[in-house]
């Protein structure tokens, strides 16, 4: 499952992953690994990176495991080196430090790489799990446009996509009772 998307299934009632849609980087033997695509926080690089000149790109809620630590997903590919290709030239992490050389440099565009405070993991099985008790769709073809995809509509977009019956779902406001 390794590049797929997660979409949170319309009746997902978990108070964290509600409307999410995460990006797998890993699916093995030893668990999952992913990445919330569509939470963006209020912060921006600049204000964990101060001395970042360039650091205008959004952080993102990757997941409720190690929020104080930040992880990035790039198209970058190789121009960052120690970067690992996941699917489809989207690539994780890399050297850090490269990776803000290129922005301080303005040589990368916010559509190009994804800054994640945390990620969401999954124990063995337990995704499989997940899936089987139906709390996620998957899209199994995501590509490099992920990046250029608007965070705040990407549930509604990716759920659509999936199923257009669900379309009725991505309609709904969050809280059903303001409707």
């Amino acid at each position: 499952m390794q590049g797929n998307l997660l979409i949170a299934h319309p009746l997902l009632n978990d108070g964290f992953f509600n409307r999410s849609v995460i990006y797998l980087t890993s699916s093995n033997d030893e668990g999952a690994l992913g990445f919330i695509f569509n939470f963006k926080t209020q912060f921006k690089l600049r204000d964990v990176r101060p001395q970042i000149k360039n650091g205008n790109f959004p952080i993102y809620e990757g997941g409720p495991v190690a929020k104080d630590q930040l992880f990035f997903l790039h198209t970058l590919g190789k121009d960052v080196s120690d970067s690992v290709e996941i699917k489809d030239n989207i690539f994780f992490g890399g050297d850090f430090t490269e990776m803000l050389h290129l922005i301080e440099h303005g040589k990368v565009k916010s559509h190009e790489v994804r800054f994640f405070a945390g990620y969401s993991g999954w124990g063995t099985e337990q995704l499989n799990a997940e899936i089987a008790s139906k709390n996620w769709l998957i899209n199994e073809q995501p590509s490099a446009e992920l990046f250029l995809w608007n965070s705040e509509d990407l549930w509604k977009q990716q759920l659509s996509e999936i199923k257009q019956s669900y379309e009725i779902f991505a309609n709904i406001g969050f809280d059903p009772s303001m409707n």
